[in-house]
């Protein structure tokens, strides 16, 4: 008798167990960004306080990229996006968007006065970056008009190619 008690709850106690386990990981899945699903919104304040939200910017192609002023990757990848901005000044169907990952803000204002960078800048408090799956960086995400995300680049892109932006407008229109 005895031994069939401590069967049952045994039972019991690894069905209860794995529930729990199955339950946690599909509420992740269910948080987590992921290709071919709406990107998920977001409301962060820019590196001088201004509130943005990714929904304000729908009917535009947004490149979200991922970064820190700690990253070698980034540091150049942060050229060739400003290069691209300077060289096509018309980008009214394309923003973007640079998050912070893990960085100190006053140090990154400091840095974009002194490069002259014109990009927009996100402070993230790790929620964003979470929701996005980031686990390093550069990490970009590619949102088209309608607010599908349809691609995760993971490393640096050389931005100021000639042959990104045609692709990505064919790719995200």
């Amino acid at each position: 008798m005895k031994k069939n008690v401590f069967l049952i709850l045994f039972v019991l106690l690894a069905i209860v167990f794995t529930g729990s386990i199955i339950l946690k990981k599909s509420k992740n899945n269910l948080l987590e960004a992921q290709v071919g699903l709406p990107a998920p919104q977001f409301e962060l304040y820019d590196i001088n306080g201004k509130t943005i939200s990714l929904s304000s910017l729908k009917g535009k192609i947004v490149i979200l990229n991922f970064w820190a002023s700690w990253c070698s990757d980034c540091k150049e990848e942060k050229k060739s996006i400003q290069n691209l901005l300077n060289q096509n000044k018309n980008l009214e169907d394309i923003v973007f968007i640079t998050v912070l990952f893990r960085d100190n803000p006053a140090q990154v204002k400091e840095m974009l006065k002194k490069t002259g960078y014109t990009f927009t800048v996100l402070i993230d408090d790790g929620l964003v970056s979470k929701v996005y799956g980031v686990k390093g960086v550069p990490e970009t995400f590619l949102i088209d008009k309608n607010g599908v995300l349809r691609r995760k680049i993971i490393g640096p892109i050389k931005w100021d190619d000639p042959h990104i932006m045609p692709h990505l407008r064919k790719v995200l229109s």
